[in-house]
């Protein structure tokens, strides 16, 4: 399976390698990223739990859960994209603190830079390479597809503004009532300007 989006909203299929065994095996799953044109593996358990709460060191803002709350206010109503796609209401996303260590380094990234350029990728830097390594390695079942996806902005404070921003994207309208579980909002300033990164993930 795959999913191309445009630039400013990076999708993520991954499938899990593991044999589905109930008790806790270590597993491998493999990445593959179309967007970037890349592939990696990590190494997990078959009994990884997603952080329910933030990480030492990367708490989580009023402003930012603020904008998580706002996000799934705008999935619990459902809604239309500018493409003619119709959504229907989504359960709400659960904050998970590992998707949150990533999308707070990386709102400190793109504050730090200072632009209205908001590259998903740097270097060898991706959205996916960033959940991953902030620790965020589930073990989907067997037969399952996760999903991973990153949607930026910046110049803008109200959460409002920012999801009418994102509903006026196809893809970015998309991914706000996208069926996954966990996700986090992150900000930064800089340059004058707030920068904001959601993650979200799921399957």
């Amino acid at each position: 399976m795959r999913l191309t989006l445009p630039a400013l909203l990076c999708s993520l299929l991954l499938a899990a390698c593991d044999g589905g065994t109930p008790a806790p095996t270590q597993v491998t799953v493999e990445v593959s990223d179309p967007d970037f044109g890349d592939t990696f593996s990590y190494q997990t358990t078959t009994d990884f739990r997603p952080a329910l709460s933030p990480l030492a060191g990367f708490p989580q803002t009023g402003a930012e859960k603020a904008m998580l709350d706002a996000v799934n206010a705008e999935r619990s109503r459902g809604g239309s994209c500018p493409d003619g796609r119709t959504f229907p209401a989504r359960p709400t996303l659960t904050f998970e603190g590992h998707l949150h260590e990533a999308a707070d380094g990386y709102a400190a990234v793109l504050a730090g830079r200072g632009t209205l350029e908001l590259p998903h990728k740097l270097g060898t830097s991706t959205p996916a390479r960033r959940m991953v390594g902030a620790g965020f390695k589930p073990a989907p079942p067997t037969g399952t597809v996760l999903r991973f996806e990153e949607s930026l902005a910046a110049g803008m404070t109200d959460p409002a503004e920012v999801i009418a921003a994102w509903k006026g994207s196809a893809s970015h309208c998309a991914a706000l009532y996208s069926a996954v579980s966990y996700g986090s909002v992150a900000r930064a300033e800089g340059a004058g300007r707030a920068y904001w990164v959601l993650n979200t993930a799921g399957w």
